[in-house]
């Protein structure tokens, strides 16, 4: 599949023989072939369109081809612990039964993305975002050069948990605060060393609900406002307060976050509220 505008391109393709910065897959037997129409497409766009930045993931997901996907809308779910625990949890368990998420485990072993890791804690690893697309070549540039680059007012790197029993901020409870605030504590530390940007530069927050379903966090400088939006973003700072307060926090509270119009979850619970209001007119 592949979807671009000038400058800036994603090529996802189904059948592929690996996937670039995560897990690899069987090469077909038409595996030639289906290269060489790859690389058709990919110069007959940019022969059309100009130039582009280009990130190709074969094979891609059903949820990266959508994520691609031109948009039809979005709608605002209120998701009740009800609604949470029926629905969307047996959703989130059946991702991270599938095997999907098998190039996380590369990441945090340290197998892949070698050249983009800031820090490797023994609980998580700090990386360089790859939507940080304006970064120094981490192959190619001293480490020495980073330090107050142009380029650090797109700071964008991403903190990894190494524990796989975390898949978002739904399963956080009171006793993954001392994780909570060492990652906080030790990636800020990190960055300044770096990159020379202070902590009070940087804006440190969870998505839910997030791109993949193994807990991470992410650390964007303020003048990044890239994944920040209120409907998505919860503050490391807050989820840390929330937790001392009531170690069952998010597990008790509603929840409201934005979703894609024909998105996998959000059609799922578009069927789901739909059986809930027929099941409770058939009881009235």
């Amino acid at each position: 599949y592949y979807a671009a505008r000038p400058t800036l391109g994603i090529c996802a393709l189904g059948n592929g023989a690996g996937r670039v910065g995560g897990g690899g897959g069987e090469k077909s037997p038409n595996a030639t072939v289906e290269k060489d129409n790859e690389s058709s497409t990919i110069n007959t766009a940019v022969s059309n369109f100009g130039s582009f930045d280009i990130e190709l993931i074969s094979p891609a997901s059903t949820y990266q081809i959508a994520r691609s996907m031109p948009s039809l809308g979005h709608v605002l779910i209120r998701e009740t612990p009800h609604l949470y625990t029926t629905a969307v949890k047996p959703y989130i368990q059946s991702i991270v039964d599938n095997g999907s998420l098998s190039w996380i485990k590369n990441v945090i072993e340290v197998r892949k993305e070698k050249e983009r890791l800031l820090l490797n804690h023994d609980k998580f690893v700090m990386n360089v975002d790859t939507k940080w697309r304006n970064h120094p070549p981490p192959l190619t540039t001293p480490r020495k050069e980073w330090y107050n680059h142009p380029s650090t007012v797109d700071l964008y790197c991403l903190g990894i948990v190494k524990q796989s029993d975390i898949t978002c901020l739904r399963d956080l409870r009171k006793e993954h605060v001392p994780l909570l605030k060492t990652m906080e504590k030790e990636g800020l530390r990190a960055i300044q060393t770096i990159y020379g940007i202070g902590e009070d530069q940087i804006r440190v927050f969870v998505h839910y609900q997030p791109q993949f379903y193994h807990f991470h966090v992410h650390f964007t400088r303020l003048e990044n406002e890239v994944g920040c939006a209120v409907e998505r973003g919860h503050l490391l700072s807050d989820v840390i307060q929330n937790l001392e307060f009531d170690e069952d926090y998010y597990c008790k509270r509603i929840i409201t976050y934005k979703l894609k119009k024909g998105s996998p979850l959000q059609n799922l619970i578009e069927s789901y509220s739909k059986d809930e209001e027929e099941a409770m007119v058939d009881a009235e």
